[in-house]
C-alpha cells in the first residue's frame, strides 16, 4: 500500500446503514513497510470499525492533515463534509501545532459533523466541549506508544471506540440478544480445539479498545489480557510455562497454566483482531502438538467473524 494509492481513496465494506468516515491522515500512516503490523491504519481501522459495528462503512482517506485543512478553507463549497457521519484527524506523530487559522477550520467542520483528533501532543483548543455520543463537536483521542511499539492497533481500537460511540448515539439501548449463529458457530470451534489437543481450557478473542473480549470458551478462562494480546500479533506455543524463558514474564500464562498455544485471527488484509488458544495444567512434548491444526482452527474462527460482519 502506498502514500499514492491513498492520497485520495475510498474504502468500503459491506453491510446495513452505511455509515461514511472522512480519515485526514499524515503521509507516515499511509506508507508501506515491510512489517505486517505497521503503517496499516486505514484498513485496519475500516475492518474493525465494520466488524464491531455490523454496518456498512465507507471510508475516504486523504493525506496530509494542514494540507487538507487549507483545502476545506479556501474550497468550503466544493466538499461536502456534512455527508460524513465523522472526520478523524491523525497528523503524524511529533508534528508542529497546527496554527491558529487551521484550528478555525476545525471548529467550523466541528459545528457541521463530528470530528476526531488522535495525536500524541494537543492538537485543538475546542470552542465548547463535547459529549461522547454527540453528532457534532470536536474530540480528543492521546495516544502514547512505546518506543519500540507500533501504534497502529493502538489508534485503530481508539478510534473505532470512539466512533462507535458516534455512531450508536442516536440508537435505543439494543436488547440482550439471544445465542447468535455466530456464537454457537465460535463455541463449537473452541469446543473442536479442547478435544482435538486434549487441553482442559480453549477461547476465541477479539480485541476491542485494547482489550481481550472473550466469544466463546471451554472450560476455565485464562483471563490474560497481555497473553491475549501478544498473541493475537503472532503465534505463540508454551509447551512448559515452568521451562520456557523464551516470553516476556507480562506475557507467560498465569496460575497453574503450564501448556499454552495460540493463533491470530486475522481479517483479509492479514491484520489481526484477535485469538484463538488453548492451554492446560500439563505441560506438553513437541511432538504432542501440531501447529497447522491450531492454524485451520483459527482460520475458521476468522471467517465466521469477518462473515458476521457482512452479513449482520
Amino acid at each position: 500500500m502506498s502514500t499514492s494509492d491513498l492520497t485520495a481513496a475510498r474504502l468500503q465494506r459491506p453491510g446495513p446503514n452505511g455509515s461514511s468516515i472522512l480519515l485526514i491522515a499524515g503521509r507516515t500512516w499511509l506508507e508501506a513497510s515491510g512489517s505486517p503490523d505497521e503503517h496499516r491504519v486505514p484498513v485496519r481501522l475500516l475492518d474493525r470499525l465494520w466488524l464491531s459495528s455490523r454496518r456498512g462503512i465507507e471510508l475516504d482517506v486523504v493525506c496530509d492533515v494542514s494540507r487538507v485543512l487549507r483545502l476545506l478553507e479556501s474550497f468550503s463549497g466544493a466538499w461536502d463534509v456534512a455527508a460524513y457521519d465523522a472526520i478523524v484527524l491523525l497528523p503524524d506523530l511529533g508534528r508542529p501545532p497546527l496554527s491558529p487559522r487551521l484550528q478555525r477550520v476545525i471548529d467550523r467542520l466541528a459545528g457541521i459533523t463530528r470530528v476526531i483528533g488522535v495525536t500524541d501532543t494537543a492538537l485543538h483548543d475546542p470552542a465548547r466541549p463535547t459529549g461522547a455520543r454527540d453528532t457534532t463537536g470536536w474530540s480528543e483521542l492521546r495516544i502514547a506508544p512505546e518506543p519500540d511499539e507500533c501504534p497502529v492497533g493502538l489508534v485503530a481500537d481508539a478510534v473505532v471506540a470512539a466512533l462507535l460511540g458516534v455512531l450508536e448515539g442516536d440508537a435505543a439501548p439494543a436488547p440482550t440478544p439471544a445465542p447468535t449463529a455466530l456464537a454457537e458457530h465460535l463455541q463449537r470451534i473452541a469446543v473442536i480445539a479442547s478435544t482435538a489437543f486434549e487441553v482442559g481450557s480453549a477461547a476465541i478473542a477479539v480485541l476491542s479498545s485494547g482489550r481481550a473480549r472473550t466469544l466463546a470458551a471451554v472450560g476455565p478462562s485464562l483471563g490474560d489480557q497481555a497473553c491475549v494480546r501478544a498473541a493475537a500479533m503472532r503465534p505463540m506455543v508454551v509447551l512448559d510455562t515452568w521451562r520456557d524463558t523464551r516470553l516476556a514474564r507480562d506475557v507467560r500464562p498465569r496460575g497453574e497454566v503450564r501448556f499454552f498455544a495460540a493463533h491470530p485471527l486475522e481479517l483479509v488484509d492479514g491484520s489481526a483482531m484477535g485469538a484463538l488458544s488453548i492451554s492446560d495444567v500439563q505441560p506438553r512434548s513437541a511432538d504432542e502438538f501440531d501447529a497447522e491444526v491450531l492454524h485451520d482452527l483459527a482460520v475458521l474462527a476468522s471467517a465466521e467473524l469477518q462473515y458476521a460482519g457482512a452479513s449482520g
